[in-house]
């Protein structure tokens, strides 16, 4: 705080006096009076305590310029205050000026000008702490140089970042060529940035301490600097207004839904309000202060695609530009149009690799690595391809040791981390948004809700979880302190150092300290995503309670996991003293030495456990079959367990691991003190270290050969899903009377009807006359030559046929109706206008081709050899027959109404037959074409159902052949057959793909009689 005061210097004061006393001379002494100067001093004094920490990453930023500004009213950045620690006592300042504003100025700018120069650390990690009166955004930057600074940037791109200039030394890094290839450092221009809203510490801050457990911590914040938070800070800084957390919401929903898409916002639920809260993961070298959750994960992979892109900074202003005119994706400009294209490129490439990575070998990494960089290059040089193909094994090992550090590190599980990898790789199909997509309703925020309220629920649990580890600890530690202090002594001096020992590795190994921090920097992004869900709508007041719940617990974790690490480290320390106080360290270094192998053999003895379960689990996978629906879901739940068993049986080994390397550290300081039977311990630990290794090989491989069958396991029983709704609407078809003989034959017996009567008129040579068909005793009929008309009825059955016609040049238009019965009743219509004059029209209008069949009801066009009149008619040769009829048929259950269209081309005697409509519920076509050559005639039927399913029927063949096919439908967005089908003597048989034979009876789908 500054505190002003106005006084008079002793300058002022000196001048002031002499001013005096010359004023007693005479008025003739020529003096002329002079007006004190006078001075005003501002002192005050500044306390940093305010934390802002984060990791730059695009790959990781390592020895990275960190430059850190506030923004004023207008969004413009402007210096702060901040030092690199935090205070442990306040920093005093005094300053003078002739104004009271430009000594408190001085004041600022003296403690801007104690700021220090801070870098980042080999993860990109800084921290910063502002005063403790700070409050606003703060915008920070972090930079590396191509020339002039020992700044480098990691490629965490799969295919590569480019090349460098001069290659490297060769190195545990680098591999000596000229490619910079996945997990190398190198130097390239790169500013990322990032805005973070830093509120006013309240005054019950509950205790929480910064990430690092820091007492002088007043209030800690997460400021991760990434690709997506620069987007989001470069649209703050073009705004041209002051920033507020909910200038930064909108800023980070727009960002992520313009780049990513909607699905994949919803990935991010936890950080959306806030992006700065998670995404800086380095997938070359995964630390585990992160966990891979499908959100970052994605955010990972997108930075990780960016990177292997030719221009880091061409992509972010295009982004940005694309971002600022409302969209990326299909962008009027061209070029930027162009770049959304290719990162969506690289993005499937690296999902599809990471896939590969997670639930592979490293054979299949390798293999997906050379897809990626074919997709990446479509026509590659004989020397790339050779050159990609010699480095790829080489970077594929490396992406499966980076995965297995992330599993080691607790970023996750492999069973955690091989789902995620498969969801993301759903979500960034298609990446980005156009048009409406771009504007989120109240649809995406509901789902948001529901996502953020897993999110929360989540962490809620494994807080719970994390809250008994910690009361565990507690005990144990409270147990150790038990044993120091006024008990101490030197007979059980040896006893307490090697419990403290055991204390400080269990410690170390739980990582609660960690754990605690992650859980509440997750709370902070949940808390500011439910506040922007609130600002929405109030309705979404409980996600928003629910958050500050979590938080307000979160932070009494982090400030008892601060404590705990406190009082070990102050058991630590009690127990190096108490080696020297009683001379007992050759004592306790063995102690600590058997203790910490008994520890390996616990570990060890679980893990064989584990080994065991997952062997048993996956013979029981590999055993199950999949051939039926039952069988499919009872392999699933088999696979599923299997993978579990395989990951927990990972887990149990790196757990292991960790175990025996301590154990070692222990029996090597027990030899340098020459321990007897210290060398011993060291080969027991030293084979027990190799068969762990081949352990984690074989948990690696069973957990690849589980989650295989998973995946075969999931990939039947959607199928046998689908072969559910197949089987279900092939009975459907079978049962449809326009599909039946019953109404094949209704149709067709008033073809033959209208065939006989016309024949029989036409032998009688009248132009007109009405009467009874001698050929149909039970239809009379009424005809006109001259106007080309004809009516017949049935007074019997009450059917009838009407028809008139029109010569149109060589084709001869029928426009006709008729209403029909068949057997059981079944009434047929061949649906004509309300009059014949319009019902003609119609017809001459489709087979002049102005209108369609959607247009028209039943019309029938004879093509003849050339112009026809009445006069000549009889003399002409047909050589294509066309109808469209709009038919219905009722048979008291389905019924059926759609068009009923037939060409028939006498040139080639050839003809289809075309029905599609609407039987019951369901939407379907038929399809039928046939040749009858000199050859016996062949036929092709599809039958296809317009429903999500994409249900078809196909069937090909001839008589003497038979008639053959498959059955068709969508799965997993493709076509595939369900069983194949042969025609009967009386219908159909299918045999489907689980083994089941279905005889579909009555059913006439192909007969050319017909």
């Amino acid at each position: 705080m500054v505190k002003r005061t106005i006084k008079f210097t002793p300058i002022a004061a000196s001048v002031a006096l002499t001013l005096g006393l010359t004023a007693c001379g005479s008025d003739n002494d020529r003096n002329i009076p002079v007006t004190p100067v006078e001075s005003f001093t501002a002192t005050g004094d500044a306390q940093f305590n305010i934390e802002v920490t984060g990791k730059a990453v695009k790959g990781s930023m390592k020895s990275a310029v960190v430059t850190v500004m506030t923004l004023d009213a207008s969004g413009q950045s402007v210096p702060v205050a901040f030092r690199s620690a935090a205070s442990a006592e306040a920093e005093s300042f005094s300053e003078e000026a002739l104004s009271q504003s430009a000594a408190d100025a001085a004041v600022e700018a003296s403690k801007i000008a104690a700021n220090p120069e801070v870098l980042t650390d080999e993860s990109g990690r800084y921290s910063i702490y502002l005063d403790d009166d700070f409050t606003g955004p703060v915008y920070i930057t972090v930079k590396t140089s191509a020339e002039g600074d020992d700044s480098f940037l990691r490629c965490d791109a799969y295919v590569g970042c480019g090349d460098y200039d001069v290659a490297p030394e060769e190195d545990d890094v680098n591999d000596g060529d000229t490619a910079i290839e996945f997990g190398e450092w190198y130097k390239t221009d790169l500013e990322l940035s990032v805005v973070k809203f830093v509120p006013a510490v309240e005054a019950d801050t509950s205790g929480v301490s910064g990430s690092a457990g820091d007492a002088n911590v007043e209030a800690s914040y997460k400021a991760n600097v990434t690709f997506l938070t620069s987007l989001v800070a470069a649209l703050l800084l073009d705004s041209g207004s002051s920033v507020d957390e909910d200038a930064i919401a909108k800023a980070s929903l727009d960002t992520v839904v313009q780049v990513m898409g909607q699905d994949a916002a919803l990935l991010l639920s936890a950080i959306i309000g806030d992006l700065s809260n998670g995404g800086a993961v380095d997938l070359s070298d995964v630390d585990g202060e992160e966990e891979l959750t499908d959100g970052i994960l994605a955010i990972a992979q997108l930075s990780s695609s960016i990177q292997g892109l030719p221009s880091i900074g061409d992509v972010m202003s295009s982004i940005k530009a694309g971002i600022k005119s409302g969209q990326f994706k299909g962008n009027a400009d061209a070029s930027i149009a162009a770049i959304a294209t290719m990162l969506q490129t690289a993005i499937t490439n690296t999902a599809n690799v990471f896939v590969a990575i997670a639930t592979g070998t490293e054979d299949d990494i390798k293999t997906a690595l050379e897809a990626a960089f074919a997709a990446k290059i479509p026509a590659p040089t004989a020397g790339e391809i050779v050159a990609f193909a010699a480095n790829s094994a080489d970077v594929a090992k490396k992406a499966k040791a980076a995965k297995d550090k992330a599993v080691k590190n607790g970023a996750a599980t492999d069973a955690s981390l091989a789902a995620a990898a498969v969801k993301v790789k759903k979500a960034l199909e298609v990446i980005g948004c156009t048009g409406a997509e771009c504007t989120v309703g109240d649809d995406f925020y509901t789902a948001l809700a529901a996502a953020l309220t897993l999110e929360v629920t989540a962490s809620q649990t494994a807080l719970t979880a994390l809250e008994m580890s910690i009361e565990t600890a507690q005990s144990s530690l409270a147990d150790v302190q038990a044993m120091g202090g006024d008990a101490l002594t030197a007979d059980n001096a040896a006893a307490f150092v090697s419990a403290v020992t055991l204390l400080k590795n269990e410690a170390t190994t739980a990582d609660l300290t960690a754990k605690a921090d992650s859980i509440f920097v997750k709370s902070q992004g949940y808390v500011t995503a439910a506040k922007a869900l609130v600002t929405q709508s109030s309705d979404y007041q409980q996600v928003l309670d629910s958050a500050t719940s979590l938080q307000t617990d979160a932070s009494v974790a982090v400030t008892d996991t601060a404590a705990y690490d406190a009082a070990l480290a102050a058991l630590v320390a009690e127990a190096e003293a108490a080696i020297t106080e009683f001379d007992v360290a050759l004592a306790a270094a063995k102690l600590v030495a058997e203790d910490t192998a008994d520890v390996a053999d616990e570990k060890k003895s679980v893990a064989d456990t584990a080994e065991a379960a997952s062997t048993s689990a996956l013979a029981n996978a590999e055993n199950a079959m999949v051939d039926t629906a039952a069988n499919a879901t009872e392999a699933l739940e088999l696979a599923m367990t299997a993978v579990t068993a395989a990951s927990d049986f990972a887990a149990a080994v790196d757990a292991l691991e960790i175990a025996i390397e301590q154990a070692l550290v222990a029996a090597n300081a027990y030899l340098e003190l020459e321990g007897e039977g210290a060398q011993a311990m060291i080969d027991a630990l030293t084979a027990m270290q190799t068969a762990a290794v081949a352990q984690g090989e074989l948990a690696s491989e069973q957990f690849v050969t589980a989650y295989n069958l998973q995946l075969a396991a999931e990939t039947a029983v959607a199928k046998l899903e689908v072969l559910t709704s197949v089987k279900a609407t092939s009975e459907s078809l079978s049962t449809m009377t326009v599909l039946t003989g019953t109404g094949a034959d209704a149709v067709a017996d008033a073809a033959d009807i209208l065939a006989d009567v016309i024949d029989e008129l036409a032998e009688m040579g009248n132009n007109s006359g009405t009467g009874t068909s001698t050929r149909n005793a039970d239809w009379d009929y009424a005809y006109s030559l001259d106007d080309l008309t004809l009516m017949l009825s049935n007074a019997t059955t009450g059917e009838m046929i009407n028809a008139a016609a029109s010569y149109e040049g060589d084709k001869l238009v029928v426009a006709w109706g008729a209403t029909l019965k068949g057997e059981n009743d079944v009434s047929v219509e061949l649906v004509t206008a309300a009059t014949q004059t319009q019902a003609l029209t119609d017809c001459v209008d489709f087979a002049a081709g102005t209108i369609d069949a959607t247009q028209i009801d039943s019309c029938l066009v004879f093509t003849f050899d050339g112009a026809v009149t009445a006069d000549n008619v009889d003399d002409a040769e047909i050589i294509m027959t066309e109808t469209a009829n709009h038919v219905e048929i009722i048979d008291g259950d389905s019924g059926f109404t759609g068009m009923l269209s037939i060409t028939a081309d006498d040139a080639t005697d050839s003809g289809s037959i075309t029905l599609e409509g609407v039987s019951g519920d369901v939407d379907f076509k038929v399809m039928t074409t046939y040749l009858d050559s000199d050859m016996e005639e062949a036929s092709a039927l599809d039958i296809t159902v317009n429903n999500a399913m994409g249900y078809t029927l196909s069937i090909t063949g001839n008589e003497s052949a038979g008639y053959t096919g498959d059955v068709m439908a969508m799965y997993n967005e493709m076509m595939m057959s369900f069983g194949t089908a042969a025609k009967t003597t009386n219908g159909l048989s299918i045999t489907y793909i689980d083994g089941d034979v279905v005889d579909y009876t009555d059913v006439d789908l192909i007969d050319s009689s017909k």
